[in-house]
């Protein structure tokens, strides 16, 4: 018999350790899609990189419209030729037109993990319920905010987050500085500046400049910065200009996942806004946020976002537990200002961490979100439905 065939369109690197479990989880499947690098490996065709679209901002985006369209072109074009069901990840500006194409087509659609549209982009509810038979929720208030929109021809199930599955650490702090040649009496601090070009062009540089700086009041720490195969050589080439700072650059070629590997080894991290932030949370070693973008992103987002929080962890939270700094304020003296101030604070330092367990990690659910996703699609592909 011949199997059921699935096409997963995902845009961020995030999304791909998410889509990656439930094609592990759904082997009895044919699965192709726009992917990233754990989805290939979990056995997924791809048809386009994600690592050759993910972006972030307005001004941002329109070096890679190109790259863009024609990707959106190939997806459509695999719809026309026949699968079971469309699964898109986030990714709204490119995932609602795909949605929409799948529909004209009537071919079943999930939308796993929408777009935060309690954040900013309202209008887009109506669109996604339009467009989506099945919304898979990681957020407990979601549902309420698609009341409206719930009935026979659009369904919100919530499974809890995924995260609490995903995040896991192999490496003790001694085998960690070892694959790294580091020394044993060293302390680690992690830099991670996030799996996009332009977030390595805007923030990386500041983040060095504050590892400068930290330097000078602790001699004995080791930064360590996890890098994605699309970025690696940019990181390296950043930190070139830094000869003077001990960096060192963890890749998938020593760990299964540097990132986590970096924030678990790390005594105090300075991250990226995004995904990376509340993985940070639930390993839970005390962190600070920072974000950038070009102007005219950042103005038009202070329009649009309509939450005092961009950060992750606050946001769950609904207060600051990590210190938050964006656009102008995300500079070398204050991140290196705020970071020393946690490390040089006991008190200040464990409170966070007991924060990150109680305020945040506890809101996120139960584990097995994945496993519980995984059952839903399966249910839903098999199922009989009322077409709109």
């Amino acid at each position: 018999m011949k199997k059921k065939k699935i096409f997963i369109s995902v845009g961020e690197i995030s999304a791909d350790n998410y889509a990656a479990e439930l094609i592990k989880l759904l082997p009895q499947y044919e699965w192709i899609g726009i992917t990233g690098p754990k989805m290939r490996k979990a056995g997924c065709k791809t048809i386009e990189d994600l690592e050759n679209l993910s972006v972030v901002g307005i001004t941002e985006v329109i070096p890679k419209y190109f790259e863009i369209k024609k990707a959106f072109k190939k997806a459509v074009s695999e719809l026309e030729n026949g699968v079971d069901l469309l699964i898109v990840v986030d990714f709204p500006g490119f995932n609602l037109k795909l949605l929409k194409e799948a529909k004209k087509r009537g071919i079943k659609t999930v939308y796993f993990i929408a777009p935060q549209v309690w954040a900013w982009g309202k209008k887009r509810i109506p669109k996604i319920a339009e467009y989506t038979d099945l919304l898979i929720s990681i957020w407990p208030f979601e549902k309420e905010i698609y009341k409206d929109y719930i009935g026979i021809d659009f369904r919100v199930e919530y499974v809890g987050h995924p995260l609490l599955d995903i995040v896991k650490t192999e490496e003790t702090e001694q085998s960690f500085k070892q694959k790294l040649g580091i020394s044993s009496h060293k302390k680690i601090f992690g830099l991670l500046p996030g799996s996009r070009e332009n977030e390595i062009n805007m923030i990386l540089p500041d983040m060095l400049k504050a590892a400068d700086l930290i330097q000078r009041v602790y001699k004995n720490f080791e930064f360590v910065i996890p890098a994605t195969p699309n970025v690696e050589n940019l990181i390296r080439n950043k930190v070139k200009d830094f000869p003077n700072i001990p960096v060192k650059i963890a890749t998938n070629k020593e760990f299964s996942h540097p990132s986590y590997e970096v924030m678990n080894s790390s005594i105090f991290s300075i991250i990226t806004s995004g995904t990376a932030t509340l993985e940070a949370a639930i390993i839970g070693n005390p962190f600070i946020i920072v974000y950038k973008v070009s102007e005219i992103t950042y103005l038009l987002g202070k329009i649009l976002v309509k939450i005092p929080f961009i950060g992750l962890p606050n946001i769950v939270a609904g207060e600051e537990v990590v210190k938050e700094l964006i656009q102008d304020e995300c500079n070398p003296v204050n991140i290196s200002n705020a970071a020393l101030q946690y490390l040089s604070n006991k008190d200040l330092y464990e409170k966070m961490k007991n924060d990150l367990r109680v305020k945040v990690k506890e809101k996120l659910g139960k584990p097995g979100a994945l496993k519980r996703a995984a059952q839903v699609i399966d249910r839903f592909l098999n199922q009989e439905i009322k077409k709109k």
